[in-house]
């Protein structure tokens, strides 16, 4: 943290040495955040920043919004701009980016921000840079609109040193508008220009806005083990420096702990020999002070309590931007920010099917074109001696029209490898797709149903709120793929997931809860099977009850529903001729039967073969 601290202190020094008398702001546009005194934005559609901070940490009382969409983010700029820039890696590495011929599903020939709040009768300088290793020609045309006008043109291909600079008044509304698009000499066949940082220098201004300062984190209740490093992290406005302390009895007496920029608005910390329960940390600038709101505990405990995640692309991130707001990550963080026993691994891998993931030697069924990947996959989850399991399994089976009575038989041996093993486990439900046949979106909805009824308590419904009624993404949530969740779908997630409170489990008990789906729980047995028009059904209630039987195909298509109720305990017979449709011939048929009685709902799911003989 003193590296970092001391890195961004010689940043300011360049950038006061500029002049004394110029305030500053410097805007990152991309996926990957730059630390410190810069002002990212991440949505290329309608990213916007009210009141930037400026190079000193303060507020600006400057806007900057996204006024005309781009496409998306580049990831290919330099890694080596030339230090006489003062930009780093991260805010030269990304940019946004747009196009005249289509690529991704759009065409964007133009893209624009605009800054706001400025004053009217001041003069400010506006500089741009952009990057794209490429070898073609990539010159983007940049329009600079306020008072006047100016239009400029840089060679964004492989740039590393140079930017176009615009000096201009604002409106009379206070508005500066730079517009990004395709510059006459660009040949690249797709016409992208890209817009990768902005530098806004103007006359120093005092802008007198009161002093913020609230700590977020530990705000009570928290537990934190010695040498492991939470973060305390605070919202702040208008103060330079934190100072942050720290008491192990209440109050009564404070510890140093650092002397931080504001504007980090983070401290990982490494937790100290102090162990207590009753600790407060305290930030203070200047008059402005919190600290939290109730005690939390250092402890000497040591206990690892672990969360492995197996899964796909969601999983893996793909869709958030910045990566830290997948969901995966997000509950990472979240956990391990109460309580440091508990952390998440995640062995997730985009593209990945519940194929993939099954025990380290299980034979793949014929049709199935993938191997069980022993890095990635439950085998490897329990090398981690976790205490849960979550698995997040989204589409990717549906999408290789593979059956959902495999998926369902994958799912009941996942969730059996890791009871053996004294390991609980939680099935994500699939997600909605944009699939383009219907029978691809049915194969989803019914796989959901199946999940959520087999599964119950330990089913995580990744559906509800997520799906338009036809099964695709609802916009909202949609990263314009109509495959992927954006960052609002990716928070949805993890309030699901957190809302499980798997993290409230205590891990320090050998003993692991039994889902109520477990397929042994309902005695049943079918025959004969395989069946032609009738099927008789053996199994026991505790008391007067009722079953509920639902039929699915190989395809996930629902073939229909029977309910009965029985009116006393002991063993019952039902023979039932299900009215469904069939093809010539054998056809494979998955039935997930419920049992609720005196015990609770007891749940299964059997295989059956009905022939057309």
């Amino acid at each position: 943290m003193s590296k970092f601290y001391v890195i961004i202190v010689a940043l300011l020094l360049i950038f006061q040495s500029i002049s004394a008398q110029n305030d500053t702001i410097l805007i990152d546009f991309g996926n990957t955040p730059t630390p410190g005194v810069w002002n990212n934005i991440s949505n290329p559609v309608d990213g916007q920043i009210n009141n930037m901070i400026n190079t000193s940490g303060m507020s600006s009382g400057k806007n900057i919004l996204v006024f005309d969409a781009f496409n998306n983010i580049n990831t290919n700029g330099t890694q080596n701009p030339d230090p006489s820039l003062g930009f780093p890696a991260t805010a030269t590495g990304d940019s946004f980016f747009g196009n005249v011929a289509e690529f991704g599903g759009q065409v964007q020939l133009t893209g624009g921000v605009e800054l706001s709040g400025l004053n009217p009768e001041k003069i400010y300088s506006i500089s741009v840079f952009a990057s794209r290793e490429a070898s073609d020609n990539r010159e983007t045309q940049y329009l600079f609109e306020g008072l006047s006008s100016e239009t400029l043109y840089l060679q964004t291909a492989s740039n590393s040193s140079e930017v176009v600079t615009s000096t201009l008044q604002p409106t009379a509304e206070g508005v500066i508008r730079v517009t990004a698009s395709t510059g006459p000499n660009n040949n690249n066949a797709s016409g992208f220009y890209y817009l990768g940082v902005m530098r806004v220098v103007y006359e120093h201004e005092d802008v007198i806005l009161p002093a913020v300062l609230n700590l977020v984190s530990p705000n009570g209740g928290e537990f934190w083990q010695i040498n492991k490093t939470p973060s305390i992290i605070w919202e702040s406005e208008n103060v330079a420096e934190v100072i942050i302390e720290y008491s192990t009895n209440n109050g009564s007496s404070w510890s140093s702990i650092a002397t931080v920029p504001a504007f980090n608005k983070e401290y990982v910390w490494t937790i100290p020999e102090m162990p207590s329960q009753e600790c407060l940390v305290r930030i203070s600038a200047g008059e402005e002070s919190d600290e939290s709101t109730a005690v939390f505990e250092i402890s000497s405990d040591t206990l690892s309590c672990r969360i492995v995640v197996l899964g796909s692309s969601t999983a893996e991130g793909v869709g958030a931007s910045p990566s830290d707001s997948a969901w995966v990550k997000r509950y990472k963080k979240e956990i391990f920010q109460q309580n440091t026993r508990y952390e998440v691994i995640n062995l997730a891998k985009g593209g990945y099917t519940t194929y993939h993931i099954l025990p380290t030697g299980t034979t793949i069924p014929p049709g199935v074109f993938v191997t069980v990947d022993p890095a990635r996959n439950i085998t490897r989850a329990l090398s981690y001696n976790p205490f849960a399991i979550i698995i997040n399994m989204p589409s990717n089976d549906v999408a290789n029209f593979y059956p959902n009575s495999g998926q369902l038989d994958n799912y009941a041996l996942l969730q059996s490898t890791a009871l053996e093993n004294g390991v609980s486990a939680w099935i994500c439900t699939t997600q909605p797709r944009n699939f383009g046949t219907q029978v691809q979106l049915q194969s989803q909805i019914t796989m959901k149903d199946s999940i959520l009824s087999i599964y119950g308590d330990y089913a995580i419904d990744l559906w509800t709120g997520f799906a338009e009624p036809n099964g695709f993404i609802t916009p909202a949530f949609n990263t314009g793929d109509g495959v992927h969740l954006n960052n609002a779908g990716h928070r949805l997630i993890f309030e699901r997931v957190l809302a499980k409170d798997i993290h409230k489990i205590d891990c320090s008990s050998l003993s692991v809860p039994e889902p109520r789906n477990t397929p042994e729980k309902v005695i049943a047995r079918f025959y004969p099977n395989p069946f032609t028009n009738q099927i008789s059904i053996e199994f026991e209630t505790t008391s007067a009850g009722e079953i509920n039987l639902q039929f699915v195909d190989a395809m996930g298509r629902n073939l229909g529903n029977v309910a009965e109720k029985v009116s006393n305990s002991g063993k019952h017979l039902l023979q039932l001729t299900p009215d469904l449709s069939i093809e010539t011939g054998k056809q494979l048929i998955f039935c997930i039967i419920s049992v609720k009685d005196s015990s609770g709902l007891n749940q299964g799911s059997y295989t059956l073969i009905r022939s057309s003989e």
